[in-house]
């Protein structure tokens, strides 16, 4: 069986796997490290330590980097794909940008209402004044 190594990065320090494990393919190797940053997730949090500057570095029995899995593939896995969001389609998008623009014309138009009353609200104050 092939032996793989799961060398752990925390942002610059580097910690070298001695041992290894053995795995019958890559595709084992990788679910066992995916396995191990969901173990060591609450752990890094408990002692406050960012679990997303985490990566494990996997390489074969000559030292070989096959792969490596940063620790916030871990947290996008928990992500909904199936929610509100993954329905949005193109046109949805289309119709909210062009709601958009509409709704912000329509406020330009506000403020420029507002900014004629303001100013001709000063204009008689300066009347009053002078008078």
């Amino acid at each position: 069986m092939p032996r793989y190594f799961f060398d752990f990065r925390q942002g610059t320090d580097r910690c070298a796997d001695a041992e290894g494990s053995d795995f019958a393919n890559v595709e084992q190797a990788y679910l066992e490290a995916f396995k191990g940053a969901q173990d060591m997730w609450s752990e890094l949090l408990r002692r406050r330590q960012d679990p997303r500057q985490c990566v494990f570095e996997v390489r074969n029995d000559r030292r070989q980097l096959l792969f490596t899995l940063p620790f916030q593939e871990v947290m996008e896995s928990c992500i909904d794909r199936k929610g509100p969001a993954a329905h949005i389609t193109f046109d949805t998008i289309l119709e909210t940008a062009h709601q958009t623009k509409k709704l912000t014309g329509e406020f330009q138009e506000a403020l420029h209402s507002v900014r004629r009353t303001l100013d001709q609200s000063r204009e008689l104050m300066k009347l009053k004044v002078e008078a």
